[in-house]
């Protein structure tokens, strides 16, 4: 009976399911960057200065222009629906964490932790098949998990070379992992197979910024992978799991196989899963102090060699990516005592378009943001809310997707590294 059931695994793999947020289904899951804004104080700028006058939280080659030391952080609550299917999936997480400390107005230095890729998906067959074989009618229902993700530890500094110039470099370490759990629910109990993927890679980013007038300046990146995106893929025996908790146990009753039974796990190395390089450039126009309008463009490729054991259930990834944004931002008056000039305003449609490297599928994105912040207190501590909206189209075989998110944010500023005069 065992080898039996065993047999209905295949079956998992062919079937055809709905997901919830389509993006989180194909390949490493959905990139930070691709799902609305990245961090609070940026608004949808992210070369370009949106978080107050001349800086960038995103750009080391404006945290120069920072009078104080600042710890910035960002919290996100995201939707993601799917109204024909009615399919809705809504998350929330910490979505960057921020330090950067200047250094007397020459250069900086910063550290920065993010979410990088998500893997969220559940997805659950609603109808019970029904096989025939040996004269006996079988019932089962299939279900696939996937959670977990990859994080982004940032370290970049900057230094500017002189009136024209900045120079600014960052290495992004990714690490995390992610857990799938495919089932088939069989004649009263669960045949389980699970694994999970251990993920690490350096990616390097070199900034510039040009500063062509007073009020007229040129932002630019290049992005390129020091050390492609690895795998360590860990594939844990198949079991039946009797006493239903969803582990591979000797509970009461105890599952099939006995754990103490089964060989060592399955592990194998997969190298250069993702392997991605950008080139991104801004420009931004300033019509006094407070006053600025930014245009940005980015393009994204991916080279790397993903598996049908990391892309299930999509089996496809995400190979290019162009990204183009418009925005207005206000920023407060440091140098007005009404407490109306405190608050900053930003706004700003972004279009996006992704193709998949396989299905040759296209993905399209128009969004709006809207976003507010508030200034206080004499070194500069700072409040944001922003709200995104998009709507995302894909080019064939899926519907119409809504996204959504709402981010606030808190930055905490001070001077650090400075002997305090005993009273």
């Amino acid at each position: 009976m065992w080898l039996f059931k065993k047999s209905f695994v295949p079956i998992l793999a062919l079937s055809l399911l709905s997901g919830q947020g389509m993006m989180n289904a194909f390949g490493l899951g959905h990139f930070n960057a691709n799902q609305g804004i990245t961090t609070a104080g940026n608004g949808l700028n992210s070369l370009t200065p949106a978080f107050q006058s001349d800086v960038s939280l995103t750009n080391p080659t404006t945290w120069q222009n920072l009078d104080y030391t600042y710890l910035s952080l960002s919290y996100s609550g995201n939707e993601n629906r799917i109204s024909e299917l009615s399919s809705k999936v809504g998350y929330s997480g910490l979505s960057s964490a921020t330090w950067i400390i200047p250094v007397k107005s020459k250069g900086a230095f910063g550290l920065s932790l993010s979410p990088y890729a998500d893997q969220r998906i559940s997805i659950a067959s609603q109808d019970t098949t029904i096989f025939y074989s040996f004269d006996d009618t079988l019932r089962f229902a299939k279900s696939f998990d996937r959670s977990g993700g990859i994080m982004s530890f940032k370290m970049g500094s900057s230094y500017l070379l002189n009136d024209m110039f900045s120079l600014g470099l960052s290495f992004d370490l990714l690490f995390g992992s992610s857990r799938q759990n495919e089932s088939i629910f069989f004649e009263g109990s669960s045949i389980v197979k699970t694994s999970r993927t251990r993920y690490s890679g350096v990616l390097a980013n070199l900034f510039l910024t040009t500063f062509i007038r007073d009020n007229l300046s040129l932002f630019t990146r290049i992005q390129q992978p020091l050390k492609p995106l690895d795998a360590l893929y860990t594939e844990k025996h198949l079991f039946d799991d009797a006493n239903g908790n969803g582990y591979h146990d000797s509970g009461s009753p105890s599952d099939f196989p006995y754990p103490d039974s089964v060989s060592a796990n399955k592990e194998i190395r997969l190298s250069e899963v993702h392997s991605p390089s950008e080139f991104a450039f801004g420009i931004q126009s300033n019509f006094n102090k407070m006053n600025s309008v930014s245009m940005e463009v980015r393009m994204y490729k991916d080279s790397g060699n993903l598996v049908g054991n990391l892309t299930f259930p999509g089996n496809d990834w995400i190979g290019s990516s162009q990204d183009f944004n418009v925005s207005y931002v206000r920023s407060p008056n440091d140098l007005s005592i009404n407490w109306i000039d405190k608050f900053s305003f930003r706004t700003g449609l972004a279009y996006k378009t992704h193709e998949l490297s396989q299905s040759k599928i296209k993905i399209s994105e128009l969004g709006l943001a809207l976003g507010f912040g508030f200034k206080f207190k004499t070194v500069g501590n700072q409040f944001d809310l922003n709200y995104y909206v998009g709507k995302r189209n894909y080019s064939e075989n899926y519907n119409t997707e809504i996204v959504q998110q709402l981010q606030v944010g808190v930055s905490l500023a001070d001077r650090w590294f400075v002997k305090r005069r005993q009273k």
